[in-house]
């Protein structure tokens, strides 16, 4: 199966996220706030928030 590299492999910036906390900013602020916080925009939020939601289950 072919993925393309658009995802998460696509944002540069995805690497110098603080995973803990965007899971625990995730369940109190917006996708906005979110993106502000971490330096990102919104389809770069979105797109983490699939991929954290994937590897939980």
């Amino acid at each position: 199966m072919r993925q393309n590299r658009k995802g998460i492999e696509g944002i540069s910036q995805w690497k110098q996220v603080s995973f803990h906390d965007f899971i625990s900013l995730e369940k109190s602020a917006n996708n906005m706030e979110l993106a502000e916080e971490f330096g990102l925009d919104l389809y770069q939020v979105n797109q983490l928030k699939k991929k954290i939601k994937r590897e939980n289950y």
